[in-house]
């Protein structure tokens, strides 16, 4: 009796033995089933969207964590021309009044909108001003490539600073004769887009954690309407100034590509030194006509030109704030006339991040 009563004991805990383990077995395969499981179509496709364009090694790089940004802008412009003719050899140099410009941009992930107006437009009747009082950007900052679309007005308050064989000490050299119109787009690529952030550099969604550099290629097209009223010019100078200097438009229409090379340098915690050099060359269709009312097409040759930017940010993700340095260079030139004209920006930027992006586990 107690062998049968030991016998079906042990059978007894065999089945539950039996029962466990099966039970186990079934809550770890639907553990695995629902691990497999893959998240929603739309989900994917994002993901996938967002890694290709702002995927990045997180050791050298902390990609934005915000889905929008403010960003406000206080600007410091110069324009300079220097006009030069082949058949003298004499020069003019024209520089525009200084201006002061206010305004930001607006950003929604990788997208974004800027408007910036001349403060010393104020109060200042139309025609007189510096021609610069609205000036508009459309932008994409993303870890591979940077693309903007650009256009600005200016040039009409400007100071004749040399003339070749004309001495200016003590005389009036107030110019508003000159218009420059322009509107461009520039596209540029990163080679080293998983350790090097141009976001981080210049477009403030970014921060970059170790210090790299990357070479780069662009696309930049550019266009130009520059206009001058020789009659504006004071009397003196309209009677001795050498007329193959002068000219009444000149537009033109510029392709160039460019190769060049990106350095964000870490100073510190949140500290940043950016430095970029992008050199062009490409066609340009273009064409002048002189004081005279002589069209020649004149200027179709090839074009160089040269970009430069500097940044110095502090960006704790969530603000930041900076200075931006912006130079750009281009030249006209052919048989008997030159032009290069030169813009050139110093900014302070202060922005600030919101609506925070879910953060991976």
């Amino acid at each position: 009796m107690r062998c049968a009563i030991a016998m079906a004991q042990e059978d007894s805990v065999e089945i539950r033995a039996l029962t466990d383990s099966i039970r186990d077995e079934e809550m770890l395969e639907n553990v695995t089933i629902t691990e497999r499981k893959r998240p929603p179509l739309m989900t994917r496709v994002v993901n996938g969207v967002s890694e290709f364009f702002m995927g990045c090694d997180t050791t050298y790089v902390t990609p934005q964590k915000y889905n929008l940004t403010a960003q406000m802008e206080l600007s410091y412009w110069h324009d300079y021309y220097f006009l030069r003719s082949s058949v003298t050899h004499n020069t003019m140099v024209i520089q525009s009044d200084p201006s002061v410009i206010l305004g930001g941009y607006v950003y929604y992930s990788i997208l974004g909108y800027g408007a910036v107006w001349n403060l010393n437009d104020i109060g200042v009747r139309a025609g007189k001003t510096n021609g610069t009082s609205l000036r508009q950007t459309f932008v994409i900052h993303t870890a591979k490539f940077f693309a903007e679309y650009y256009t600005f007005n200016s040039g009409k308050g400007a100071e004749i600073r040399s003339v070749s064989g004309i001495n200016l000490k003590g005389k009036d050299r107030t110019f508003r004769g000159l218009d420059s119109r322009c509107n461009g787009l520039n596209v540029v690529y990163m080679f080293n887009n998983r350790h090097f952030s141009w976001p981080a550099s210049f477009g403030a969604n970014a921060v970059q954690r170790k210090s790299c550099g990357s070479w780069s290629a662009g696309f930049q097209y550019n266009e130009q309407r520059i206009s001058m009223d020789a009659e504006a010019l004071p009397d003196y100078l309209q009677e001795e100034i050498d007329s193959t200097l002068l000219f009444s438009h000149v537009n033109y229409k510029d392709y160039s590509i460019s190769i060049g090379y990106n350095y964000n340098c870490v100073l510190g915690r949140n500290v940043m030194f950016a430095f970029s050099l992008m050199p062009n060359i490409g066609y340009r269709r273009s064409n002048i006509t002189e004081a005279q009312q002589e069209k020649h097409s004149i200027l179709n040759n090839v074009s160089t030109d040269l970009n430069v930017r500097m940044s110095l940010f502090w960006n704790n993700t969530r603000l930041f704030n900076g200075l931006v340095f912006e130079a750009h260079t281009y030249s006209y030139r052919k048989d008997k006339f030159g032009l290069t004209n030169t813009y050139g920006t110093l900014k302070y930027v202060l922005g600030v991040n919101f609506w925070r992006k879910p953060q991976p586990r």
